[in-house]
């Protein structure tokens, strides 16, 4: 850590759906879990505020700008032949995220992910572990704010972090 910095850390949890497509074992069924996100962020304490981050703005910044789009959504690989069966379905049964009973999503365009908002559905390049979520959050958040580390839980069993 730099001389007179420190880090502001703040966690955010969602609920998400998913499945491992290319996996064995049970996580290959489409399952849900409770999402922990925590971000160190580091900076130059501010001697007006005393925050290296305000973490209530991080929270904010976080969630409007990306999580709300992975709460209630079922993440996809890429290439995951549910993924065309789920939309069809969500579009025979008018099963959409409605403006007028839910808040409006942002589309996620990233070589990493993307997106259906009308139908809370993220498609994801690689798997969605914890690793690769913690990869996939910081490069959707590292321009919003200064990440040092990420850490993501997805149950009490399964976290991983990286430092950046």
């Amino acid at each position: 850590m730099k001389k007179n910095t420190a880090r502001s850390i703040m966690t955010v949890d969602f609920q998400y759906a998913h499945r491992f497509m290319n996996w064995e074992r049970e996580a290959k069924h489409l399952h849900g879990h409770s999402g922990l996100l925590t971000v160190e962020m580091e900076n130059t304490v501010d001697e007006k505020t005393g925050f290296a981050f305000p973490c209530k703005e991080a929270q904010k910044i976080a969630w409007a700008e990306v999580l709300d789009n992975f709460h209630h959504a079922t993440l996809f690989q890429e290439g995951d032949p549910l993924l065309e069966a789920v939309i069809d379905t969500y579009k025979k049964n008018g099963i959409i995220n409605d403006p007028k009973f839910c808040v409006p999503l942002k589309k996620i365009d990233h070589p990493l992910a993307w997106s259906y908002p009308e139908y809370r559905v993220v498609v994801t390049k690689k798997v969605s572990t914890c690793e690769n979520l913690c990869e996939l959050f910081y490069e959707l958040l590292k321009d919003k704010m200064p990440i040092k580390k990420i850490t993501f839980r997805s149950s009490a069993m399964n976290a991983a972090s990286m430092e950046f």
